[in-house]
């Protein structure tokens, strides 16, 4: 017999999981993308050890065996020329058979009694949550990016997803910038964790989600944090590492704040950047009466331009990473942005105007380097 699948939607399925195929292991099998096939269903996996990602899609068929799939049967599939991919497995060799119009294909699988599957074990234990899978989107890549890549500083390559009193906060910091994003619901009333979650793992598991509002299941069952939704089942080892109290760094009142329109700030600084010199890319942030003046240098050249504020508060000056504000500018939905300017040496923060779930941090530059 033979499986008779759609090519796009099993090519959507390879691809999910593929992104998470290590790019060289000691440890072969993992090198290779799990097949589990049922009477009628399909379910895709995949792991680095670190997380695991498995999709599920029905099949016209009635086969039901397992198999481990070279990572080429994703570019075969990618380019396959039919809307339909037949499929004939040897359960016993381990053959494939692939083939649609004129095409056909033979490759080798292999044994899956080694796969290592703990990670993608749907636990009904443990703490859960579920939440609007936009919302949830939107709170990830507001924050996730300002995570360390550093590896000699653990507890910095986290996200720290925290619940208390109903109130879920996402943090990650590199020790240079900090981002906070809050949502609250009554449904999380009652429950609380404090889990810290490798910062690369919801990158990725970012590039899965989309912006509707079908829930996502979070999950906590001993060390593994896991995310149900739609077809999807991803899971991610949590860090073991105790995340600092970061919020001893955020100061109370501001010493000025000015509001300005997102879209102009971003073009300002990206032309900055231009001529932004040194490692840290510094560009100069002054206000003045009723406007921001930036100016940026380097052995290439100057920039200066200026846009005009609502100002409250002092006059204020500062160099601060380029790099930093468009990170954040990036990610903001909302037309306008506030800045806090907390005199000098002091931090300057980004936030939404009016609201009050959402903070970026960034300490300033003493000196162009």
């Amino acid at each position: 017999m033979q499986l008779v699948i759609n090519s796009m939607e099993f090519k959507n399925c390879l691809e999910s999981v593929e992104k998470i195929l290590p790019t060289r292991s000691a440890m072969q099998v993992i090198n290779n993308i799990y097949l589990d096939v049922k009477p009628g269903l399909l379910v895709v996996a995949a792991t680095n050890l670190e997380m695991y990602i498995k999709r599920k899609m029905n099949y016209c068929g009635e086969e039901d065996g397992k198999v481990l799939l070279p990572p080429k049967i994703v570019d075969i599939i990618r380019h396959f020329p039919t809307d339909e991919v037949k499929i004939k497995i040897n359960w016993d060799n381990k053959r494939i058979e692939i083939s649609g119009g004129q095409a056909q294909f033979h490759i080798f699988g292999s044994d899956t009694e080694d796969f290592p599957i703990f990670l993608g074990q749907e636990n009904t234990s443990g703490e859960e949550i579920v939440i609007e899978q936009g919302l949830f989107k939107k709170m990830l890549r507001m924050v996730v990016f300002a995570a360390s890549t550093e590896e000699t500083r653990p507890a910095f390559n986290g996200m720290l997803i925290s619940l208390d009193g109903g109130t879920l906060t996402f943090t990650a910091s590199d020790t240079y910038r900090l981002a906070v994003k809050k949502a609250f619901s009554d449904h999380w009333q009652g429950k609380s964790f404090r889990l810290l979650v490798p910062a690369r793992t919801m990158k990725e598991f970012l590039r899965l989600t989309n912006e509707s509002n079908l829930p996502v299941k979070l999950k906590i069952n001993n060390n593994v944090l896991s995310f149900q939704f739609g077809d999807v089942f991803f899971a991610t080892r949590l860090i073991e590492e105790k995340y600092p109290d970061v919020s001893s760094v955020i100061p109370k009142e501001y010493k000025t704040r000015i509001t300005v329109e997102k879209k102009m700030l971003e073009e300002m600084v990206a032309r900055a950047n231009l001529l932004a010199d040194g490692k840290n890319q510094a560009v100069h942030f002054a206000v003045r009466e009723n406007d921001l003046q930036i100016k940026a240098g380097g052995q290439e050249g100057r920039m200066e331009e200026v846009l005009t504020v609502e100002r409250e508060g002092k006059i204020q000056e500062l160099y601060v990473n380029s790099r930093y504000v468009l990170d954040l500018i990036k990610q903001v939905d909302e037309e306008e942005v506030s800045i806090d300017f907390h005199g000098d040496g002091g931090p300057l923060i980004f936030r939404i105007p009016g609201r009050q779930d959402y903070l970026y941090l960034i300490l300033p530059i003493k000196k162009v380097i």
